[in-house]
Formats: structure tokens, C-alpha cells, sequence
């Protein structure tokens, strides 16, 4: 089995308390259209407040 990391970073406006965003929709189903299977996710950088800013998402790769 093999795996694929997308390295996604939020922007600055997405420090702001209870914001959101989507771009990590998009990296999955970007990836889906390539077969390959979200597997998960890992924290890369946290803010000083502890909120995730920078994250790995993990794809399987079918072989």
C-alpha cells in the first residue's frame, strides 16, 4: 500500500475565531477524480492558540 500527503495551509483570514475553510474539499475531491482514497489527516503547525493552521491530508493510492 502506498500513500500520497497534500500539505494544505490556511490563509490569514482563517485565523479568525470560527472561521472556515474549503479548500481541503477541494484537494479531496480533486484527489477522488485521480482514485485516490482519503485516508486521513495530521496536524502540521498550530497557531498560538492552539487552532491547526497547517495540515497533511493522507490519500491512499490504489495500486
Amino acid at each position: 500500500m502506498r500513500y500520497e500527503y497534500v500539505r494544505v495551509k490556511l490563509d490569514k483570514n482563517n485565523y479568525a475565531k470560527n472561521a472556515s475553510s474549503e479548500s481541503h474539499r477541494d484537494v479531496i475531491d480533486k484527489m477522488a477524480t485521480e482514485r485516490k482514497r482519503y485516508a486521513g489527516w495530521f496536524p502540521v503547525t498550530q497557531g498560538p492558540t492552539g487552532k491547526v493552521v497547517e495540515f497533511d491530508l493522507i490519500f491512499e493510492v490504489a495500486q
